[in-house]
């Protein structure tokens, strides 16, 4: 199995160099840690954007205005 056709940089290169003498195992592992590094950096992003969507949510729904609605038992009579 070879990899697609890039153009490796000079570090990049140099890593592949210094990878290709670990263990299948151990390549494994690096493949893993590498994946979170990106991955995890999608779902901060992701946890980042909820978190000022929620806010914002909450921003609009609780305010003067539409506070006659917080007690819409007594206000609807049920």
């Amino acid at each position: 199995m070879s990899a697609l056709a890039l153009e490796l940089s000079p570090r990049v290169t140099k890593v592949l160099d210094d990878v290709r003498h670990f263990t299948v195992d151990e390549r494994i592992v690096l493949a893993k840690l590498l994946l979170d590094t990106v991955v995890a950096g999608e779902m901060e992003d992701s946890a980042d954007w909820r978190a000022l969507g929620l806010r914002a949510f909450e921003e609009d729904w609780d305010n003067p205005d539409d506070a006659i609605y917080d007690d819409w038992k007594a206000h609807y009579g049920v």
